[in-house]
């Protein structure tokens, strides 16, 4: 008896599915498939509604690259809308703002304001300048910020030469930092200033850990990504250049091709 009703059963299941294929398969064969989007790094396909709410259509804007994006698999560039300045360019210098945190390391005067030169080539080598000297007037205009700095090198941009006043480390004090020494020195361009060009700090990997004190959220100076840097070095450059001993130096041997005598870049150890 349960046998025979059982049966029934399925039977009447079956003929109600035939109809329905009947009734609607045109229907479900034109329709389209719902959009199958890649999960995030790996992970299994999910499904969006044909119709999604507020929370589906906001993912799938997320998971939606953006144009000229890397392929799929690779995350795109993360890049800020409003990111702080890291450095500046001039005329061979490189600078950066001289905040409390570069005050108490390279032991400056506390409260100390001005623009800190960290490499120098070119004209600005030329002039005398040197890495660590701080940039405290541009002409006649004081300069205490990065944004300061390049609209004062835009005011004498189409000068042949400029001023400037720079604060340079002297001697040690009781409280254990450096007095520092005001000198006027003068920039010359060829043929002309120009003027400084200000950057972010460099682009970071997602994951990166952090090589210095807490500065606020990665985001407010980094963007996240790859692609923005050529790595490595392909001239296998380290700054600065290890030291060398003197029988090193003496057998030629280097990883490298000539560039010129060893004492120009590296110091020569006795």
């Amino acid at each position: 008896m349960r046998s025979s009703v059982l049966y029934a059963g399925i039977g009447i299941a079956i003929a109600s599915a035939a109809v329905l294929v009947g009734l609607y398969g045109n229907e479900l064969e034109s329709a389209p498939p719902p959009p199958v989007m890649a999960g995030a790094t790996g992970a299994p396909p999910f499904l969006i509604p044909m119709t999604p709410g507020p929370r589906q259509a906001a993912m799938v804007a997320v998971a939606q690259p953006a144009v000229g994006a890397p392929e799929i698999g690779s995350p795109p560039n993360y890049i800020p809308s409003a990111i702080q300045l890291f450095e500046a360019h001039w005329q061979g210098m490189d600078v950066r703002l001289l905040d409390s945190e570069l005050r108490r390391k390279l032991k400056y005067p506390r409260g100390l304001l001005g623009i800190l030169i960290d490499e120098v080539t070119l004209n600005a080598a030329k002039a005398g300048l040197l890495a660590g000297d701080i940039i405290i007037q541009v002409m006649k205009d004081r300069v205490t910020t990065l944004e300061e700095f390049q609209q004062t090198t835009r005011i004498v941009r189409g000068l042949r030469q400029a001023t400037l006043t720079v604060l340079r480390k002297g001697d040690g004090k009781e409280d254990g930092r450096f007095a520092m020494n005001r000198i006027t020195l003068v920039l010359r361009g060829d043929p002309d200033l120009g003027f400084a060009q200000l950057e972010a700090a460099p682009m970071i990997l997602p994951g990166d850990g952090r090589p210095h004190p807490y500065r606020g959220a990665c985001t407010s100076c980094h963007a996240v990504g790859i692609g923005f840097e050529l790595t490595p070095d392909p001239d296998l450059i380290t700054l600065p250049p290890p030291p060398l001993s003197h029988a090193t130096v003496v057998k030629e041997i280097n990883p490298h091709r000539d560039r010129g005598p060893c004492e120009a870049c590296h110091v020569i150890l006795r």
